[in-house]
């Protein structure tokens, strides 16, 4: 199988599924788009968006009380494949691998994100656990967010 779904990524679950609900809850925001550079830890992760501005701390508050929502939604995380040429017509493909080839893997959280994507996520959103944003920082138009999360049975 010579696809987007052949090697997923080894992301950790609970953090992977909180960095697709960061990003849709940033592009709902801020009209900013998906982030353009991750790194996802087990402990703390971040993301990158270009943005003109570093988030206000209200900002900040509600950027985590609306993830927090997503996550207490207990919205199902599920994958479908669909033929790349049906996923051009809906996503932005720019980032995959070249060798995402034929059929492309969509992850869905709920009604509120989906995405191409290859790593391992959780089964349902009350899995994650509590979100919380460590820092923000901004240079050059890029924002950058340092989150963690709360052992999800403390959620």
């Amino acid at each position: 199988m010579n696809d987007f779904a052949a090697n997923p990524k080894s992301y950790d679950p609970r953090m992977h599924s909180a960095e697709h609900i960061l990003n849709q809850t940033m592009v709902r925001m801020f009209a900013c788009g998906r982030s353009v550079n991750a790194h996802i830890e087990k402990k703390k992760s971040k993301c990158d968006y270009w943005l003109d501005r570093n988030l206000l701390p209200e900002e900040v508050a509600e950027v985590e009380a609306r993830v927090n929502a997503v996550i207490a939604g207990d919205l199902p995380v599920t994958a479908r494949f669909i033929g790349r040429d049906e996923a051009a017509r809906s996503f932005n493909l720019s980032r995959l691998p070249d060798e995402a080839a034929g059929t492309i893997r969509i992850v869905e959280i709920g009604d509120y994100d989906a995405c191409p994507c290859s790593g391992e996520h959780v089964a349902s959103t009350r899995a994650i656990g509590r979100f919380h944003i460590a820092s923000t920082e901004h240079l050059n138009n890029l924002l950058r967010i340092r989150f963690k999360l709360d052992d999800a049975s403390a959620a």
